[in-house]
Formats: C-alpha cells, structure tokens, sequence
C-alpha cells in the first residue's frame, strides 16, 4: 500500500465516521422507546419538572383526554405550580412503531390527578411521539383519549 493510498484510507475513516455513528444514533429501538415513555411518566407522576425540561422536546404538546391542548411551557408551569398533581400515572400495555428516528408508542395511562376543585380517576388510550435528537431522545407530543374517568372533590387541605 502506498502513502497516498494509506493517507486516502485514514481520511475517509476520519470522515465518514462520524457520518456512521450519527446515522446509527438516528434509530430508535423498542425498549429505549418504552423506557422514555415509562420515564415521561414516572416524571410526570413526580412532578420532576427540571426533569421533564429536558425530556420534552421544544415543541412539545400535550393534548388531555378532554381536548385541552397545552405547550410545554404551559404544561410544566401546571406542574411546578400544583394545579395539576399526578398522583399516580402508570402505563400500561405499551407498543412500539418505529420509523427510523421517530417512534410511536401507545397504550393505556392509569391515571389520578388531584386540581383545585375536583379529583379525575380514570384511564386513557394514549399515543406519545418519540424523536432522536442531538439531546438524544425527546418526547415531541402526547394526545390522550378519556376511556373512563370518576370525577370526585378535592381532597380537602390538611392543617400544617
């Protein structure tokens, strides 16, 4: 092999590596899908905002089983504030589509939110957007539709 050919060879690995190893990140795979997702809401039930901060995508939205649409501003300011506390959001039966380095995933929410006025107990047929970004894997929306739900009053405030 000559210099000229060893020299092409080493540029072309220099290169094109980094190409390969971006190309590689882009997929997404079944179980770091429903890993997110499971993380999204384990962070959602703990009200962990610093966490979701970075979990969700700049444009994320978040469509409620009611129709109520909130950005991730909104959203995250719901649950810094306390005017929405998750008591319990469980997912349930998660499936994965993957579309190189995008990924669905659906299922069933088990959910108890506590609001000012009222608790909602209930459940949800879900479907959450997953994307690989430079941050590595982001949740880009999620859209629930209300399958049940018991509406009862707000628990009422304890004396400290």
């Amino acid at each position: 092999m000559t210099l000229r050919s060893s020299v092409a060879i080493c540029l072309l690995t220099v290169f094109l590596q980094p190409h390969a190893l971006r190309a590689a990140d882009a997929d997404l795979s079944e179980p770091v899908a429903q890993d997110t997702a499971r993380r999204w809401a384990a962070s959602v039930e703990a009200a962990d905002v610093a966490g979701l901060e970075t979990l969700l995508h700049e444009s994320y939205t978040h469509t409620h089983g009611t129709g109520l649409l909130e950005s991730k501003s909104r959203f995250l300011e719901m649950l810094q504030n306390g005017e929405r506390d998750y008591v319990r959001a469980v997912i349930k039966d998660p499936v994965v589509s993957l579309f190189g380095s995008t990924a669905l995933v659906k299922g069933t929410l088990d959910f108890k939110v506590v609001l000012p006025e009222k608790q909602i107990e209930g459940q949800n047929r879900f479907m959450m957007v997953l994307v690989r970004t430079k941050d590595g894997v982001q949740v880009a929306a999620y859209q629930a539709t209300l399958l049940n739900r018991v509406d009862t009053p707000a628990p009422s405030p304890q004396p400290k």
